[in-house]
């Protein structure tokens, strides 16, 4: 096949672009949008060694010539790519100096080399590293409690006691000492533990602590490690059992923003509106699937759709008007120019704050509002600024003399 040009093409989430050990047609793709993950075969088990997004490329290796793909590219969400030929590529590398191109084909040659030593990394250090850890984690757990003279009390985690949380100086001192490893090496293998969601690490008070740490750990004694004692282990050994889609499709799954908007039925502008005004939990921000699901079942969808009442707080912003009582606000609103309010309507991206307004409005109003909003004002930013700043001045001025 000798084309030319480049084209588009689509692919679905979970569809393989090309399967490792195949050569197919020698092509390179550009990701337009979307995310791809590059993976590899390792003693029968897949190693993910790169997840690709938009602007990044991948299938160079066809510049090598017609070998096997050395990886499996698959797309992980709906994806649209650029595919360029490798002659295109082959035709500009001939423009230019042969030491160029031997340095783009070493570089090449290398990353490929590199993956190879990753996926064997990953799987003879790592995944065994991952069930060690977990059993380090479970005897954590069972040191409970810290008597007044330091010393600590062993006893066995009880059967659905929940997580638990430990300073992350007990465990950094704890698998040093047991695992032998440096202190870089052990927070690498935390990390990868937290992306596998099989812990957490967040600031926040242990429940425990070990004689092992003290005052000199920095920020590592302002940081806990939270973990379900009784579970880590058996989800520990399915991660290093079995390939990581087992756990990954089921709970680990990282989700988009629009996939979540599908999952629970609330629009992407009202999360969005919630997130800026930091009413979500800190941990949701990554919107992995287990903590969303959780989250819907303790909370209701209502959590991720209705904004928290704020009480009587000072009023900064137009949000904040939401909670303003419906007197004020009529009053406010009432004494500002029509012409300045259908401006401010028009302007407005959170349709919350749009109805609150309005439902203090007359019919009359209402329907003079709307005739100006139809015939397209526009307004300068600075001019809006100074609308929404006497809007909020007036519910402000309202509000102390009601005090």
């Amino acid at each position: 096949m000798n084309r030319s040009q480049t084209w588009s093409r689509t692919a679905a989430p979970g569809e393989v672009i090309y399967s490792e050990g195949y050569a197919g047609e020698r092509l390179l793709f550009v990701i337009a949008d979307g995310k791809v993950e590059i993976s590899t075969r390792c003693e029968e088990k897949r190693v993910v060694t790169a997840t690709l997004g938009r602007g990044e490329f991948f299938g160079e290796s066809a510049l090598l010539g017609a070998e096997p793909r050395p990886s499996t590219a698959k797309a992980l969400s709906f994806c649209q790519l650029t595919v360029i030929p490798a002659n295109i590529i082959e035709d500009e590398l001939e423009r230019v100096s042969p030491l160029l191109r031997h340095v783009v084909r070493t570089m090449i040659r290398r990353a490929k080399a590199k993956d190879d030593q990753l996926a064997t990394y990953t799987h003879a250090d790592f995944m065994p590293g991952v069930v060690s850890y977990a059993h380090v984690l479970s005897l954590l757990a069972g040191a409970e409690r810290v008597e007044p003279k330091g010393g600590w009390l062993r006893q066995g985690p009880a059967p659905g006691a929940g997580e638990v949380s430990v300073a992350l100086a007990d465990v950094v001192h704890k698998c040093r000492a047991v695992a032998g490893h440096s202190r870089p090496h052990v927070m690498a293998m935390l990390r990868r533990m937290e992306k596998l969601n099989l812990i957490a690490m967040e600031s926040g008070q242990a429940a425990s602590h070990l004689g092992g740490a003290d005052g000199g750990d920095g920020a590592l004694g302002r940081q806990v490690v939270t973990f379900d004692p009784v579970r880590i282990i058996d989800r520990a050994g399915q991660v290093a059992d079995h390939d990581l889609d087992v756990s990954i499709n089921s709970e680990l799954e990282l989700i988009e923003l629009g996939d979540l908007e599908a999952l629970i039925g609330v629009e992407r502008t009202l999360l969005l509106n919630k997130l800026s005004h930091g009413e979500i939990a800190d941990e949701l921000f990554a919107f992995r699937k287990s903590k969303v699901l959780n989250f819907v079942e303790q909370k209701g969808v209502a959590y991720f759709s209705k904004r928290a009442n704020r009480g009587s707080g000072e009023v900064k912003t137009l949000d904040d008007l939401l909670f303003v009582d419906q007197r004020t606000l009529f009053d406010a609103v009432n004494a500002l120019d029509t012409y300045d309010l259908a401006k401010l309507l028009a302007s407005l991206q959170d349709p919350a704050v749009s109805e609150r307004l309005q439902s203090v409005l007359s019919e009359a109003r209402k329907n003079e509002i709307s005739w100006l909003m139809r015939r397209e004002i526009k307004s300068d930013p600075l001019e809006l600024e100074g609308i929404e700043a006497r809007l909020i001045s007036a519910v402000r001025e309202l509000r102390a003399r009601a005090a």
